[in-house]
């Protein structure tokens, strides 16, 4: 009750501070969420890096706090005023309210595996350990995860009680103040505001493939998918609103920061919307373009410092914290810097010296184009399509020629960036990507689909700061309309945020409680080795996110004479086979020996074992390594390794029912 609580009490101070900036600057009020939290995140940040996370959480809701009281004092009847007439304000107060209301009742929790190796986990560690992750003790790799989600996270969880729902909620909240940015209207277009928040709502659903019958995470998982997506096209938006005039123009740089410590690719999402705003600021006015080239250029500039400074600094910290080799800038297996990918990837393209593979990934990212379906109408062709016909409207429902030239430059502008995201990924997928995982095109839409989703936002944006007149309200409805009426017609799911999903959490449960009997025999520095026969990886992955210990990593291959590892590969999880029984070997499997798997402790600096799931072949050839044997069937058990060399090498030191003595 008490994350609730505070996750309301928060939500509503955003929305009071932002009628407060609303009546001092005389700006729309729902343009103010979405600065506001980003401000409020990036103090985190600021904090956090010298290690005064805490000190960062609560200078940021003491910031959020002094302004309410200054406004209330100073301002109090114009921003009440301006609280109950901003259309756009109401529907991020009452979004973010629902979905926290909702969120607490069901309290989801997480089920895709890279919530748990980095998008979950990592706001895990940062709520209760109050550092950033890359610096404690069972670290993530710094490269894996980027620190937004868990500042915004840490915001709303302040007192080192951690929630997963409470996470997802924190990140909803993210998403509706975005989406008050593309609702920010005068308030004399109120039913514009809500047919563009309406629509914006439900672009993740728009833009998506999900199976008929099945759970929709869209709104309800820790992934960095919906926050690139929203906070590309927010920002894109809240410049809009602005009128890129005036001193509140350089509010758009705190979205523009926290979008860049987001995720790896966020980088170049940074970078396209710096030169979106300096292509509008360029092309979108009324003096000769000429005469506007240098100021724009000087406008956007330190947009730009601002992105390369949120992206150096977070490089900068991860490389001062961790190993060398866990954070060096590389692509692929041969260690490629991005210099030379790029360098590469335009030669191939140029066709000088392109290889087979490169012609092939070529020729299936030319046809997934077409069939690969990203939204509800089918391909990325069909989605392009949609997007156009939405410019074409708002093209034709803008009110002078100065807003048209918005649209066009817009609509030309994310065109543009979209054709060199495409190749960019097309490079990737020839560096990055094994083959088989390169030739059927893996993550294809949900890398490509939060540009989608944002291209359309923003078109939705620019149609409703048309809407003023009759022919732009009419565009605006139907646009919207049509939106709306193909998700409710073709695309409404099964289940979601809004519905109990408690049948996929079975194992996650499981896993859970035997990791809570055990965890109170571990401290974070202690290294544990986990061993669950017959595992596809979910339960090691369930692990690795649910013990207090560092989960270590395992081995695959074969591994039967200490010393020798020339057959043995790197892996994670282990199923162990026995060298007798060369047939059941298997690409997932360990072949190994009691001798060996002891090396591999004490070669790896492994305190503990964990026996999470035992069978016929631990029982007969491990029994007597372990205190009181190994039977096929028997509770989790944690287990002390005492050395190669000990009389028993591995002694209890918990169990499912409780501590060992």
């Amino acid at each position: 009750m008490l994350q609730l609580a505070w996750g309301l009490c928060l939500t509503a101070l955003l929305g009071w501070d932002s009628a407060v900036l609303a009546a001092k600057f005389r700006r729309p009020a729902a343009v103010f969420p979405l600065p506001l939290l980003c401000a409020a995140a990036l103090l985190v940040y600021a904090g956090a890096l010298p290690g005064f996370l805490r000190a960062g959480v609560w200078g940021g809701v003491g910031a959020l706090g002094a302004l309410a009281v200054w406004g209330a004092l100073r301002l109090g009847r114009e921003s009440v005023r301006q609280l109950t007439e901003s259309s756009g304000l109401m529907l991020f107060l009452g979004g973010a309210a629902l979905l926290w209301v909702v969120l607490f009742c069901l309290q989801p929790m997480f089920f895709q595996w890279d919530e748990f190796t980095a998008w979950g986990l990592a706001p895990k560690m940062v709520v209760q350990n109050g550092c950033l992750y890359p610096a404690q003790p069972g670290n993530l790799k710094a490269s894996f995860t980027y620190p937004a989600t868990s500042m915004v996270t840490v915001l709303f969880q302040p007192f080192a009680r951690w929630s997963e729902w409470g996470c997802m909620a924190a990140l909803d909240t993210l998403a509706m103040a975005c989406l008050a940015a593309a609702a920010a209207l005068p308030n004399k277009r109120r039913m514009a505001g809500i047919a563009v928040f309406a629509a914006g709502f439900v672009l993740p659903y728009f833009f998506a493939d999900t199976p008929a019958g099945s759970y929709a995470a869209q709104y309800a998982n820790a992934m960095a998918d919906l926050p690139l997506f929203l906070l590309f096209g927010g920002s894109l938006c809240l410049y809009y609103a602005l009128g890129g005039q005036g001193r509140a123009y350089w509010l758009t740089v705190l979205p523009l920061m926290l979008l860049t410590l987001t995720k790896d690719i966020c980088f170049a999402y940074g970078l396209m919307a710096v030169f979106l705003i300096g292509l509008d600021l360029w092309w979108a006015g009324d003096a000769p373009a000429r005469k506007r080239f240098l100021p724009a250029v000087a406008k956007a500039l330190p947009l730009a410092v601002a992105v390369v400074a949120a992206f150096v600094s977070w490089g900068r910290y991860t490389a001062a914290v961790t190993p060398l080799q866990e954070t060096a800038a590389s692509v692929g297996s041969e260690g490629l810097s991005y210099g030379a990918v790029l360098l590469g990837g335009v030669r191939q393209l140029l066709g000088i010296g392109r290889e087979e593979k490169f012609a092939v990934l070529m020729s299936l990212m030319f046809r997934a184009f077409f069939t690969r379906r990203v939204c509800l109408l089918g391909g990325g062709a069909a989605a392009v399509g949609c997007i156009t016909l939405a410019a074409a409207a708002a093209g034709c429902g803008a009110e002078t020629g100065a807003a048209r030239r918005r649209v066009v430059t817009a609509y030309l502008g994310l065109a543009f960036c979209f054709a060199a995201l495409y190749l960019f990924h097309l490079i990737l997928y020839y560096y990055n990507f094994g083959e088989s995982e390169a030739l059927a095109l893996k993550g294809y839409d949900r890398y490509l689909t939060p540009y989608y989703q944002a291209w359309m936002l923003v078109m939705l944006a620019l149609l409703g700061q048309g809407a003023g007149s009759r022919r732009g309200a009419g565009a605006l409805c139907a646009v919207s309309l049509a939106v709306l009426g193909i998700f409710a017609g073709r695309g409404v799911p099964a289940a979601g945020f809004w519905s109990d999903a408690s049948s996929r959490y079975t194992l996650r449960q499981d896993v859970q409680t035997k990791a809570a009997a055990l965890n109170p025999a571990l401290q974070p520095d202690d290294r544990v080795l986990v061993i669950s026969q017959g595992d596809d990886a979910t339960r090691w992955y369930y692990y690795r996110y649910e013990l207090t210990g560092t989960v270590a990593d395992g081995f695959s291959g074969r591994y039967t004479e200490v010393g020798d590892t020339s057959q043995r590969e790197k892996g994670d999880f282990m199923n162990l086979v026995s060298p007798d029984n060369e047939y059941l070997y298997a690409g997932d499997c360990t072949v190994c020996t009691p001798e060996t798997l002891m090396a591999y402790m004490q070669e790896t600096g492994c305190d503990y074992l964990l026996l999470d799931r035992s069978d016929g072949y631990l029982q007969q050839a491990f029994s007597p390594y372990f205190a009181g044997g190994l039977q096929d069937s028997m509770p989790a058990t944690l287990y002390r390794f005492a050395g190669c060399d000990a009389a028993v090498p591995f002694t209890v030191a918990a169990q499912e029912s409780g501590v060992a003595g």
